[in-house]
């Protein structure tokens, strides 16, 4: 894909490469209730046709303060079988077959390793780089990262009258000693966009704002972080 297909667009040019595929995008927020008015998002700004793409949310994902950096370098190894760049996702309609079925794709899912996960860990580490599994470590004392996307889907949240479409993420993430087979610090867990927001990048970007932190604060309270730092050069 293209620098220029994830440029944003105008309301005219969007209708115009969208075309018939542009009613998808809006009414998936209104896939519950069937009203006229948006539900807890509006149409993306973006032209990337067929769906979504994370590259276009920006997350700014909190992160605890340190006094003292891992000396050693992290490598987060990033395997496209554990972490699917692409995700087909629908709505609740569609496992009911009723009105508001709607189906499309969350793509460079990948990118949460890449940018997210890489620009967190980047406050612990001295270093931190994404690495493809068959890339050979050096033999200096390191960290090895393993990170695991299991499921995304959307899930409706009812409130009163109005359904709001929850952004739901099941993942892991894991670290070790690169001289260890058995993790210092592993995480699972589900994490979950805000109930609203204004385009469906903008709650792709609440999910992992929420995703991180709880993975983070995790880590330090379980003294992951410690064990980490402790360990012989």
């Amino acid at each position: 894909m293209s620098n220029s297909s994830l440029a944003p667009v105008s309301r005219g040019s969007w209708d115009a490469r969208v075309g018939t595929v542009g009613s998808l995008f809006l009414s998936l927020a209104l896939f519950a209730t069937g009203c006229a008015a948006p539900g807890n998002y509006s149409r993306s700004a973006y032209g990337t046709i067929g769906g979504y793409s994370l590259a276009n949310a920006n997350p700014k994902p909190a992160s605890l303060m340190v006094a003292r950096k891992i000396e050693r370098p992290l490598y987060i190894v990033l395997d496209a079988s554990r972490v699917k760049d692409t995700w087909p996702l629908e709505t609740q309609a569609c496992a009911t077959h009723v009105d508001g079925c709607e189906r499309f794709k969350l793509m460079d899912v990948q990118t949460f390793v890449r940018r997210d996960l890489k620009a967190a860990m980047e406050s612990y580490f001295a270093s931190v780089e994404v690495v493809e599994p068959s890339q050979a470590l050096p033999n200096a004392p390191h960290v090895v990262a393993d990170v695991k996307i299991d499921d995304i889907r959307l899930n409706g949240l009812v409130r009163g009258r109005q359904t709001y479409s929850l952004i739901e993420m099941t993942w892991s993430f894991a670290l070790r000693l690169g001289e260890e087979v058995d993790y210092a610090y592993s995480f699972a867990g589900t994490a979950a966009s805000n109930d609203t927001y204004p385009t469906f990048e903008a709650g792709c970007a609440t999910l992992v704002e929420n995703a991180i932190p709880a993975m983070l604060k995790k880590w330090v309270e379980e003294g992951g972080i410690a064990a980490l730092r402790e360990a012989k050069e």
